[in-house]
């Protein structure tokens, strides 16, 4: 019996101490792994820095203005082109949307058969390719 409680003991003791040896390598691993991401976050954090620095120099107004002026030709505004609220027209002569003309059908367009209105204030407008079918 003492000898199955020794033998028993010791198998316990080289699986504990194999167990301890994996984790202790384990353990060494991922504190690596930590080490890198630790890097990795310090250099992301550092390009961050870079860009908002980038950021700042590019948002500078000369140079906004200097962009606007290249890229968005725009023209003095005359007087007469700015109205006033007492040049706009009033609700009732404001055009209502069942009011507005429909385009007209392009005669060389072969089009699908005229869809159902449905009822209501709006109406859908549909345009169908050449052979396709609903």
């Amino acid at each position: 019996m003492k000898l199955n409680v020794t033998a028993l003991s010791i198998i316990l003791v080289a699986v504990v101490s194999y167990g301890l040896y994996q984790l202790s390598y384990e353990v060494q691993r991922l504190e690596t792994d930590l080490g890198v991401l630790k890097n990795n976050i310090s250099e992301n954090k550092e390009d961050l820095r870079i860009l908002k620095a980038e950021w700042a120099y590019q948002n500078r107004p000369d140079v906004l203005q200097a962009l606007a002026r290249k890229y968005l030709p725009l023209l003095l505004i005359a007087p007469y082109q700015v109205a006033s609220i007492d040049n706009l027209p009033d609700e009732s002569t404001v055009v209502s949307t069942l009011d507005v003309p429909l385009p007209r059908l392009n005669p060389k367009r072969d089009y699908a058969a005229p869809v159902k209105i449905p009822s209501g204030s709006i109406q859908l407008a549909t345009y169908s390719s050449p052979g396709e079918t609903q």
